[in-house]
């Protein structure tokens, strides 16, 4: 093996192991927020309930951007207006399959995920934090964590797509029972989609933006209906 094979096989590694020290991060930073700000997140003062849910949250983002700063200020001054229009060709395949293969497994579960179920619960006595939260705190902080820090490890789309989305599909599995596995593929199929829009672009601000089209028009629909 010649020295310019191993060094790509070197910094692919080590772009995979960014990636999952990101979601290790991102869960211990989530298990300090939730040491800090948990005994208030039911606080009957609306106010403080609301500041300590949207705290772990803040704290989770403050460090991914510290970390990955260089790379969204490039992002962000690099973006273009056409990259609208990936983000929502994007989003939309990924919705179809995200519909599809939700009617075929509820079929058989009866049943929403655990992780929608807790979202919608959420949502509706805590509206104010869960609409920041899954708005635009939420998307940013997963696109970082699933997306953004493993783009230098794949170098073919539909390998980084097909990884992160099987994590990204992981992460909303709330409860570890067989049949709520299958909703990795409904939660995947939308990730896979993301993916593929930043790779295209190569700017987490494309996933960015699918990633929060979908959660506003989810949101709208469960606070209005």
């Amino acid at each position: 093996m010649n020295s310019e094979k191993l060094k790509i096989i070197l910094d692919k590694t080590k772009s995979i192991l960014i990636g999952i020290g990101t979601i290790l991060l991102y869960f211990f930073v989530a298990l300090i927020g939730n040491m800090i700000f948990g005994k208030y997140y039911k606080s009957s003062n609306l106010v403080i309930a609301t500041l300590s849910q949207l705290g772990t949250y803040a704290l989770i983002l403050l460090i991914l951007v510290i970390i990955y700063h260089k790379k969204l200020i490039i992002d962000a001054k690099n973006f273009k207006k056409e990259y609208f229009e990936v983000a929502i060709k994007n989003w939309i395949l990924g919705l179809g399959i995200m519909i599809i293969s939700n009617i075929i497994i509820t079929t058989f579960t009866n049943d929403i995920s655990v992780n929608e179920a807790a979202n919608r619960e959420l949502l509706m006595t805590y509206p104010i934090s869960n609409i920041i939260s899954m708005v635009i705190i939420g998307p940013f902080i997963e696109e970082i964590t699933f997306r953004l820090s493993f783009k230098k490890a794949f170098t073919k789309w539909y390998t980084f797509a097909l990884v992160t989305s099987i994590l990204f599909g992981l992460m909303h599995i709330a409860d570890f029972k067989l049949l709520e596995f299958f909703f990795i593929i409904p939660y995947g199929a939308l990730g896979f989609f993301f993916a593929k829009a930043m790779y295209e672009t190569d700017n987490v601000f494309t996933s960015f933006i699918a990633h929060m089209i979908h959660n506003a028009i989810c949101v709208v629909i469960i606070l209005l209906f």
